[in-house]
Formats: C-alpha cells, sequence, structure tokens
C-alpha cells in the first residue's frame, strides 16, 4: 500500500478517479433532489355556479325492499346467468346492462352477463341508499361441471312507484373465483405463500452508494497524504539543508 501511489502516472489515474467519481455523487444527489423538472400546469377556473358533490348516505331497506331484492336476484340468476331464460332476464335489467343491446339481440345471447353452471347460490344486501342496493352474491356451480365457486358484486335500482315499483339489476361484476382445495392440495399441505413486493426504496437508500463512491474518493486521497507526510517527515529528518561531511583523506603509500 506505501508505494500505491509512488509513481506519478498513479498518482495521475487515481485523481482522475476521484474527479469521476465526484462527478457521479454530485449527479446523484442533484437527481434525488432535482428528479422533476416539468413545469406545474396553471389551474384556470370558469365562471358560473359551483357543482357540490354530496355523498348519499347508506339507509336501512325495509323488510318489503330487502325481500323484493333478494327476489329479483334469484330470478336474475337463473334467467341470465344460468341462461334459463334469457328474454325475460332482460326485462330485469337496466339500459346501464343493455349496453344499446335489443330485447332480440339479448335473447340471442348477446349479453354481458357470462354463464354459470349454477347449482345454488345465496345473496346478502351489503349496503343500501335511497333507491340503490349494492348485494354479494355467490354461485356454486354443478360438481360434474369442475368450475370453482365464484364471488359476485351486483347493485340494483328501484324503478316505478307503488304497485308498479320493483329493482332492477342495474350492475354485475364477477370479482374472484373461490377455488376449493382438491384431494392432491390435502395431501401435500398448503401451497407456499408468494413472497410479494417488498416496500418501496427511499431515498435514504442512495446513501448506500454514495458511501461507496465516497470510499473511491477518500481512499486514494488519504493514500496520497499519508505519503506527503512521510515524504516530508524524512526531508526534516534527513535533508533539512543539512550539507553532507566532508570526504575522508586519502593516504598514498609509501
Amino acid at each position: 500500500m506505501r508505494g500505491l501511489l509512488s509513481s506519478p502516472r498513479r498518482r495521475k489515474r487515481a485523481a482522475i478517479l476521484g474527479v469521476l467519481a465526484a462527478g457521479a455523487i454530485v449527479a446523484a444527489v442533484l437527481g434525488s433532489h432535482f428528479s422533476n423538472t416539468a413545469h406545474p400546469q396553471k389551474e384556470t377556473f370558469e365562471g358560473g355556479k359551483a357543482q357540490v358533490t354530496r355523498t348519499q348516505k347508506p339507509v336501512k331497506l325495509s323488510a318489503q325492499d330487502q325481500r323484493a331484492v333478494l327476489s329479483a336476484v334469484d330470478r336474475f340468476v337463473n334467467a341470465a346467468v344460468a341462461r334459463r331464460d334469457l328474454p325475460a332476464a332482460y326485462d330485469l335489467t337496466t339500459a346501464n346492462i343493455h349496453g344499446g343491446v335489443t330485447r332480440a339481440q339479448w335473447a340471442k345471447g348477446d349479453t354481458p352477463i357470462y354463464p354459470y353452471p349454477v347449482a345454488q347460490h345465496s345473496a346478502v344486501v351489503r349496503v343500501a341508499y335511497p333507491g340503490d342496493a349494492v348485494v354479494q352474491l355467490l354461485l356454486k356451480a354443478r360438481p360434474a361441471s369442475k368450475v370453482d365457486p365464484l364471488a359476485v358484486q351486483m347493485e340494483l335500482r328501484a324503478a316505478g312507484k307503488g304497485a308498479k315499483r320493483r329493482w332492477l339489476v342495474d350492475y354485475y361484476l364477477p370479482q374472484e373465483t373461490l377455488s376449493a382445495p382438491s384431494d392432491a392440495k390435502k395431501a401435500s399441505g398448503p401451497e407456499p405463500k408468494a413472497p410479494g413486493i417488498g416496500p418501496h426504496l427511499t431515498q435514504t437508500w442512495l446513501l448506500v452508494p454514495l458511501a461507496f463512491l465516497g470510499l473511491i474518493v477518500l481512499v486514494p486521497v488519504g493514500i496520497g497524504l499519508r505519503d506527503w507526510r512521510q515524504g516530508r517527515a524524512a526531508e526534516k529528518a534527513y535533508g533539512g539543508g543539512r550539507s553532507l561531511p566532508p570526504l575522508p583523506t586519502r593516504r598514498d603509500d609509501p
């Protein structure tokens, strides 16, 4: 290590590496603090009456409405999901689900409701608002179909008044399949869990590469300072401007 920077060529290379490392450190620091150079867009406002958005408060369905909602879900599952009566299913849904499809097209199978081999189903009202009910539906397939159970989120809206009031399906979205463990999985035990995605790295982690880059700069500088001090000490001890002692006088043999 003493002779690492003893050569001028090595000292020159060490100086170049130090400059490059210092430039990398400065670039990393500037990149972490000034990563977004885009100019913020100026907000503009137009005149007129302000629009206020009001959040609906949940309400408790009456026993009559709850029975009507669950009855509409039962009829929809049998008619549309199980494909037992598609024309009747058209009358159980709103224009939001129809999406411009005519009743004749719907009856021929042009419908956004995916078929499912329903053997059993159960439904529960999760939350209700005035004229609106959100329902959680669970579908179980026939054993011969080898299809996993399916969880579906539904939304029904009330239409009509008085004796003509009825609930129509306005939203239908399968959420996830609830797979049951097979005999092979039971024998081999539970499957290992996926590690998932770890926490996001923060700017604090930039200190790790910056520390390594700092060592690249500090080590050559430290070695150079050490050799310089040793050289100065040797110069004071052995040089220091002192003259050399005179040479001894040579005697000639007789």
